[in-house]
């Protein structure tokens, strides 16, 4: 089941990725994935000011992204409107176990945003630059 609904959010980031190539962005990648595994071990959700106050959708969110992506709660941040993960299929040597089918959280960090600057993560080895 979990693989089927996969599919699905992969078809979606595949369809959602065609439309964003049509409009230009503030910022470019530069450098690559130096396998660090970083993003793997802290990986933030940002939530809406409502969002974030529900108990019930943060409940929700929480025990779906658990279940479906294999993530582990570190932190429901109401303050700052986030939650924070790790991933059970990290492995030693910073990479993933999962890798064919991670999540679309993974497949599109560093994410390129049109509005803001792109946060990287300490050690990361990309950059990002002013198109």
């Amino acid at each position: 089941m979990k693989r089927f609904i996969i599919g699905l959010v992969l078809l979606d980031n595949f369809i959602t990725n065609l439309f964003k190539g049509l409009f230009p962005k503030r910022f470019r990648l530069s450098g690559r994935c130096n396998q660090c595994g970083n993003c793997c071990r802290r990986i933030i959700l940002t939530l809406t000011p409502g969002q974030s106050k529900s108990k019930l959708f943060t409940g929700i969110a929480v025990r779906w992204i658990s279940w479906l992506f294999d993530f582990i709660l570190l932190e429901i941040n109401r303050a700052e409107n986030y939650l924070a993960f790790t991933c059970r299929h990290l492995t030693d040597e910073g990479k993933c176990g999962n890798y064919r089918f991670r999540p679309n959280v993974c497949r599109n960090y560093p994410l390129v945003d049109y509005f803001e600057e792109p946060k990287l993560l300490p050690g990361c080895g990309f950059a990002a630059e002013p198109n």
